[in-house]
């Protein structure tokens, strides 16, 4: 994969799941989990931000961005919806770690992915720690502590 292949494979993917976690925020919303539509929700607009700075820098490069979305699920119950971020998350770190090289004449991009991975690093050190939190005290405790 090429460095331009990898930062559109980028795009599609956050423009994917800003619009997945968008959906999960309204559904939880809507179930009145608003601690937890909250922090999905705010997920959801660091992931479309993060795909307008992956394509600015596309354009920055010459080249054209692409209008395409990666498919995912949308997802009810809590605790799946949960583990499959975590899924995601824990394969796409290796993912963009081994892709650095890609970026070794390109330090802006680099430093770009750099933060990606830093933030998806965080992302699933939350979602972890939620999955645990649900183990210790059971997903009908969890679910109350963020209903408000």
């Amino acid at each position: 994969m090429t460095k331009i292949e990898f930062l559109k494979y980028l795009a599609k993917g956050w423009f994917a799941t800003s619009q997945q976690h968008s959906i999960h925020a309204q559904l939880l919303k809507a179930r009145g989990l608003n601690k937890l539509a909250d922090k999905i929700m705010e997920e959801s607009d660091e992931e479309w931000e993060e795909a307008k700075k992956v394509n600015a820098r596309l354009i920055e490069l010459g080249e054209t961005p692409a209008v395409e979305i990666e498919a995912y699920p949308v997802i009810t119950d809590i605790k799946e919806m949960l583990e499959f971020d975590c899924k995601d998350a824990a394969e796409a770190l290796p993912m963009m770690s081994k892709a650095l090289s890609l970026f070794d004449d390109d330090y802006v991009s680099r430093r770009m992915v750099e933060d990606f991975i830093i933030g998806e690093q965080e992302h699933l050190n939350w979602l972890k720690g939620h999955l645990c939190l649900i183990e210790q005290i059971g997903k009908e405790n969890y679910i109350i502590e963020m209903l408000g």
